[in-house]
């Protein structure tokens, strides 16, 4: 749990690096990230993950929307929620990762086997196979899983 909050830590300060570049708020770049991660993500749902009030999430929303980073689309189950898309070739450059960070972590990479690669690979897509189903558990029901 350690290093997995220090990764965040520095993960954080990269978004704000990118978000700085691209002339975003880092909120509105972490909301679209939150909505490219899920593919579709409800107005809710949004304001939960982001501790917006309803009005901070409508007004972060509008200026997704007006930018061109999302659609809005009524839930085929029930017409009265909202629900959030992005929208592919906009979004898209602004999720690529940084190229000095991809030729760091290829040096890193280089100094391990393929089958230290592959284990690691594994491991980190069991965590956030696991740390997904948590935040999809506390949306629907706002406690986590125990």
């Amino acid at each position: 749990m350690v290093v997995s909050r220090r990764l965040s830590v520095y993960t954080e300060a990269l978004l704000s690096a990118q978000a700085d570049a691209v002339q975003m708020s880092q909120q509105d770049l972490r909301a679209l990230a939150f909505i490219i991660e899920f593919e579709s993500l409800s107005t809710g749902h949004l304001g939960q993950l982001m501790g917006l009030s309803h009005g901070g999430a409508t007004s972060l929303i509008n200026r997704l929307e007006s930018a061109g980073f999302i659609q809005r689309d009524r839930c085929e189950r029930d017409r009265r929620v909202v629900m959030l898309r992005p929208v592919a070739e906009r979004c898209e450059p602004l999720m690529r990762p940084e190229p000095y960070v991809v030729n760091h972590i290829t040096e890193l990479a280089q100094r391990s086997s393929a089958s230290e690669l592959t284990g690691m690979c594994d491991f980190l897509t069991r965590c956030v196979k696991v740390l997904r189903q948590d935040t999809l558990q506390w949306l629907a029901t706002r406690e986590l899983v125990k």
